[in-house]
């Protein structure tokens, strides 16, 4: 475009020039005037069409200056405009739609990238090289417990972790990736696995990348894995030497003495019994916890079910002088596994039985509307030892037990509540405790009356 502007200026000036050298010579020999005063008048012919040119050059300049200033804001160009300019315009067209397409696909790769992140499980801080926090997803606010204004403040000042902060500063000192495990215990103990790496462009770096992924359930899993381990070779333990020594015993000539063996037997029966039922319970958590339990649907008069097991550990009760009544709504009906109900009120009952020395054991049945919705409610209340609050969490665990001596005594495993849990959660349902040392505990079924069949 410029090289046109040129050229079309030289001819006006190359044509101005022609015609004034021949006007020259004319006008001196023809008008028979002096040569000078020829000349005068040709310069202000010629001085005319060079400014007649410069005019002309400014116009076709001005398109230009529009291009330029539109260009400028990150507009784009009209098509009048870009005619205008002939095959400069159509440069610039060009130039526009690929510029437009560039820009496009960085916007969707951005986007595809933002997404990513953002819905990683894993918490995500990028930095500067100076430590200025430029990017944090989701996941490491919810992790660290970020404030809003994280963007651009130091890395120093978000109260992470002394150790990965640590992390960070050696993979930008050192240009090399690192990783560590960390274990931190604000507000509550967390072990995190963490991952930084420098970033760089062109061989240059411009920060760091902080990738840390929480491993607190999957270590407390691996320590609730361990503990049982621990635990069924223990409550093993226990029955197999006391079957030895007894077996030992009679071998030994017990035998000869019919009371002594026959204590010994019947003892050996005890264990063994004990044994069994400890090893049924394992079978059915394991059942409960890998789904592989069958269950048999059916609307299910839940007065009778309580009544039946009532009926069931009454001779228990009377037997420790405890009186043990049910108040329940006759009416109230769900759709649920008839076994599975039966066994979480056996298990609760027996609790109930073995920790309440006196006063009464009750099971209340009504209905209940809350915000989460409606419910059949079915509390077995004791007056028994209670349990401390410090207990409350935890008493759900497989093998936890509060007093694990008298736990013994009463031939308990710390399994009953565990099982009655997930039996609960697998009917679509819940327990939650109440209980004060001293005065008893009070534990609540609560099942939903909209359950559909092949729920859970």
């Amino acid at each position: 475009m410029l090289d046109a502007i040129t050229r079309r200026l030289f001819r006006h000036l190359l044509a101005a020039l022609l015609v004034s050298s021949i006007a020259t010579i004319g006008l001196a020999g023809g008008l028979q005037v002096s040569f000078a005063t020829a000349l005068m008048l040709v310069g202000v012919h010629f001085l005319t069409a060079a400014v007649l040119g410069i005019g002309a050059t400014r116009r076709a300049i001005e398109p230009l200056r529009q291009l330029t200033d539109i260009l400028r804001k990150g507009d784009k160009p009209s098509d009048l405009l870009l005619q205008e300019l002939g095959e400069l315009g159509t440069a610039v067209a060009e130039m526009w739609r690929r510029w437009q397409q560039v820009v496009a696909e960085g916007r969707s790769e951005q986007a595809l990238l933002t997404a990513i992140v953002e819905r990683m499980e894993e918490g995500v801080i990028a930095t500067d090289e100076h430590g200025n926090v430029l990017w944090v997803n989701p996941s490491a606010r919810r992790l660290f417990s970020l404030p809003a204004d994280t963007l651009q403040r130091r890395l120093t000042e978000l109260h992470l972790p002394f150790e990965l902060l640590a992390l960070v500063q050696q993979a930008l000192r050192s240009g090399n990736p690192q990783s560590a495990e960390v274990q931190w215990f604000h507000p509550d103990e967390r072990f995190l696995d963490a991952y930084a790496t420098p970033l760089s462009v062109n061989g240059r770096p411009i920060g760091a990348l902080l990738v840390v992924r929480d491993l607190t359930n999957l270590k407390r899993l691996e320590r609730v894995r361990k503990d049982f381990v621990a635990n069924v070779s223990h409550e093993l333990r226990t029955p197999i030497a006391t079957l030895r020594s007894l077996a030992e015993a009679l071998l030994m000539g017990g035998k000869e003495d019919q009371a002594v063996c026959d204590q010994f037997l019947q003892a050996i029966a005890d264990e063994a019994e004990r044994m069994g039922k400890l090893l049924e319970n394992l079978l059915e958590l394991a059942r409960l916890e890998a789904g592989r339990r069958e269950w048999h649907w059916q609307s299910v008069l839940v007065s009778d079910c309580v009544a039946q097991v009532a009926e069931r550990f009454k001779p228990f009760a009377e037997r420790k002088g405890l009186k043990l009544v049910v108040r329940a709504e006759p009416t109230l009906r769900v759709r649920t596994d008839p076994e599975g109900l039966t066994q979480i009120l056996s298990n609760l009952l027996d609790n109930a039985v073995k920790y309440t020395e006196q006063g009464e054991i009750a099971i209340v049945v009504e209905r209940m509307e809350t915000a989460d919705g409606d419910w059949v409610v079915i509390h077995v209340c004791d007056t028994g030892v209670g349990i401390p609050p410090e207990h409350l969490p935890r008493i759900f665990e497989r093998f936890y037990r509060v007093d694990r001596a008298r736990s013994r005594q009463q031939g308990g495993f710390g399994l009953g509540l565990s099982i009655a849990k997930h039996l609960a959660e697998s009917l679509g349902g819940k327990i939650t405790v109440q209980s004060e040392v001293g005065k008893g505990s009070t534990f609540t079924l609560w099942l939903p009356t909209g359950l559909q069949e092949g729920n859970g």
